[in-house]
């Protein structure tokens, strides 16, 4: 299950950087690495600046919503189900934002950073 949260961490501070400012408690040099993840995933998905701004909007609230599940108490299987919901509520809000072709590198970048978080997991 921790796995599970990082993977979500690090893809949201991939795409918000009002996401890893809301993180006092991070390091200085995860906020910095952070950030540096953030604007690749900009620059791979070309944002507009209005786009930037709803992207930050959405973000901030996934992870609170994150926050609350990880903070909550409960079984795993009832925390991976609540995931499950924001992730697919994130999801359609994103898609709402992302054109199609953004939408779809948008795809693909979380499935390489799922794959790479699982990989690290293993090795």
């Amino acid at each position: 299950m921790k796995s599970l949260f990082r993977i979500m961490f690090l893809l949201l501070a991939v795409l918000s950087p009002a996401f890893v400012n809301a993180q006092s408690k991070l390091p200085e040099e995860k906020k910095k690495e952070l950030q540096e993840r953030f604007e690749t995933y900009k620059t791979q998905l070309n944002l507009t600046e209005d786009q930037q701004e709803k992207v930050k909007v959405i973000n901030t609230a996934y992870f609170e919503e994150l926050a609350g599940i990880k903070e909550s108490g409960g079984s795993k299987l009832a925390k991976l189900k609540a995931f499950r919901k924001i992730s697919d509520k994130h999801d359609k809000e994103m898609k709402g934002v992302l054109d199609k072709n953004q939408y779809n590198t948008y795809k693909k970048m979380q499935q390489e950073m799922k794959e790479e978080m699982k990989s690290k997991r293993r090795g």
